[in-house]
């Protein structure tokens, strides 16, 4: 099965200061997620986008096209060993979510059912 990988980084001369192994691991657990989730459509497709945002700060985002997160689990899916998947432990989000609290920073998401769900990661600075 193909899945469409798109990355950009606009400006390109974006820097981010971050422990590069905890990022690496955040970012991991999130295109593992929405590998997951478009692994259910016809043609999956997963961007990787870090940006500044309004403000000026840098934000990487995780979107995919899968079928979205269900209305019933938003509230749950940060909490350790959560899942509903058949494999894995349920602690990636949790894991993510700490992880960007050790950088002053926070994870957020957005998702329209049947459409896309967008993962934002903001950075302190």
């Amino acid at each position: 099965k193909k899945i469409a990988l798109t990355v950009s980084v606009a400006p390109e001369s974006l820097e981010l200061v971050a422990d590069q192994d905890l990022l690496e691991q955040v970012l991991i657990n999130l295109l593992n997620n929405a590998m997951q989730a478009v692994g259910e459509c016809a043609d999956g497709k997963i961007e990787l986008i870090a940006k500044l945002d309004e403000r000026g700060a840098p934000i990487i985002q995780i979107k995919d096209n899968g079928p979205g997160i269900p209305e019933q689990i938003r509230d749950k899916i940060f909490i350790p060993f959560f899942t509903t998947k058949s494999v894995g432990s349920g602690i990636g989000l949790s894991l993510s979510r700490q992880i960007m609290r050790l950088h002053r920073g926070s994870i957020s998401f957005k998702s329209v059912p049947g459409k896309q769900t967008v993962f934002t990661l903001r950075f302190g600075t």
